[in-house]
């Protein structure tokens, strides 16, 4: 898969035809997995590119000042899981105001006509452009017009519950982490570093800045440091990014200091860490 970073300034993103998912892809939870899988099956189907616009950071950092902004996934890990997905080329937009300025027509002739852009997958509820002005009626209006493809994605539900990052995101800050998967596909995994080796096995964990990690309390997790994945326990004892403590059942001689924890479940009180 090829990554390309861009910013406004870029003027044409590909001068191949393609088919172009374009979204935020917060978690590529289940349904953004199903837009990605169309998108793709298309893209195969008429033999050219799969690609895929997201954008970093997230809006609210820029145009809300949010700077504690946590994601379900980060860049890097958004990255690997598209290429999983098989995805072609990944575009990467920097979002900043000037590009939150573009006017939703600007963007579509920019990004979509004038990039030799086939075909566009969104979501239901997917807006653009200055404001988000942008929104799928314009899309449909403007594809029927200047004649590119268009397929909006309708909401997909789990027990007639919308499937969005916002749900999954609330689900893991609560604790909830065992239904997680059957919105996101997978079990929640946020990257950590291992700041400390304490005595009993016990590490001391400091969260990933940008990732979401549950509420206060035990966690049955599965540690991955590339292909080697360990078992054990996770506690948290208070909101503080570094008051974490990973107790593994395995003995390990070599660990890394960074790593991946994958929430399996939450652990009652009365079966909780002891330290």
């Amino acid at each position: 898969m090829e990554v390309i970073n861009l910013t406004h300034l870029d003027e044409q993103i590909s001068r191949k035809p393609h088919i172009m998912a374009i979204g935020f892809f917060d978690g590529v939870h289940l349904g953004h997995q199903e837009l990605l899988n169309q998108a793709k099956e298309l893209a195969r189907k008429q033999n050219v590119l799969f690609s895929v616009m997201t954008f970093s950071p997230h809006p609210n950092e820029v145009l809300k000042g949010d700077k504690n902004h946590k994601y379900l996934m980060t860049l890097p890990e958004k990255i690997k899981k598209m290429e999983a997905m098989g995805v072609d080329k990944l575009f990467v937009m920097k979002f900043d105001r000037t590009f939150a300025s573009l006017l939703p027509a600007d963007f579509i002739q920019k990004y979509i006509v004038n990039s030799k852009t086939k075909h566009v997958f969104v979501g239901f509820d997917f807006t653009f452009g200055f404001k988000a002005r942008g929104n799928t009626q314009l899309l449909q209006k403007e594809s029927r017009k200047i004649g590119f493809g268009l397929t909006v994605i309708p909401k997909k539900t789990y027990l007639q519950e919308k499937i969005s990052s916002t749900l999954i995101r609330s689900l893991v800050q609560e604790g909830n982490v065992d239904l997680v998967p059957y919105y996101l596909g997978a079990n929640y995994e946020a990257a950590a570093q291992i700041i400390e080796y304490k005595i009993n096995g016990h590490l001391a964990v400091r969260p990933s800045e940008k990732s979401i990690f549950p509420k206060p309390g035990t966690y049955l997790v599965k540690v991955k440091q590339g292909t080697k994945i360990l078992h054990g326990k996770f506690h948290q004892y208070s909101n503080s990014r570094t008051d974490n403590v990973l107790k593994l059942n395995e003995s390990v001689h070599e660990f890394d200091d960074a790593c991946s924890i994958e929430f399996l479940s939450r652990i009652q009180v009365s079966e909780s860490l002891s330290v």
